[in-house]
């Protein structure tokens, strides 16, 4: 299969790129990848894998991996006053 070439959503070029980390949602936790090869949009930023990408994050996913570690987030409150309501 050819490599994508431009960005389905607005045509921008696509560039590889080594993400710092990517998030990946699995059965309720959130599981954080680093260094994950990826194509990237120039222009909006979108994010796409490559199949073979994507299938070695569902391998290590399902084989019950062991973290190297965990990262502590914070959680606030955003706040909805006039000016950041949306149509207002």
């Amino acid at each position: 299969m050819p490599r994508l070439q431009t960005c389905s959503f607005c045509g921008g070029g696509i560039r590889p790129k080594t993400l710092p980390y990517h998030d990946e949602q699995w059965h309720g936790n959130t599981y954080r990848f680093e260094n994950v090869p990826a194509l990237v949009c120039a222009v909006c930023g979108e994010i796409y894998f490559e199949a073979a990408v994507s299938q070695a994050m569902d391998k290590v996913l399902t084989s019950n991996p062991k973290p190297k570690g965990f990262v502590q987030v914070p959680i606030v409150e955003f706040p909805l006053d006039a000016k950041t309501k949306v149509g207002a």
